[in-house]
């Protein structure tokens, strides 16, 4: 998946301020993904790639994302809030809420 569209893979990931932790969790993710057969799209991956790069971010400026209602997330099923919570702890100071924004692209590339 890293080798599509390299160019605009390669910009995402260095706006994450630490481009080699970026691709260390990008290369967990994709263990998960293929362990769980999920498989998603070009566009996915790349939204999936600025997220990962945001969280990077976030953690190594101790930034958190504001704290969400976890309601609006019931829907999203178990296991990818699990997926989404092990890629999670690849990074520090992450706000535990980070993983069900994270799992809605695990939700949407299972209904490709």
């Amino acid at each position: 998946m890293m080798n599509q569209q390299i160019p605009k893979e390669r910009e995402i990931i260095n706006k994450s301020g630490n481009s080699e932790l970026c691709i260390e969790v990008l290369t967990y993710s994709k263990k998960v993904l293929t362990t769980k057969k999920i498989i998603m799209t070009e566009t996915q991956w790349l939204s999936f790639v600025s997220h990962i790069s945001g969280m990077v971010y976030r953690s190594i400026n101790m930034e958190a994302i504001p704290a969400l209602e976890k309601e609006i997330f019931s829907e999203v099923t178990q296991d990818s809030i699990g997926m989404a919570s092990d890629i999670c702890k690849q990074l520090s100071n992450l706000h535990d809420d980070e993983k069900y924004l994270l799992s809605i692209h695990f939700e949407s590339a299972k209904l490709n």
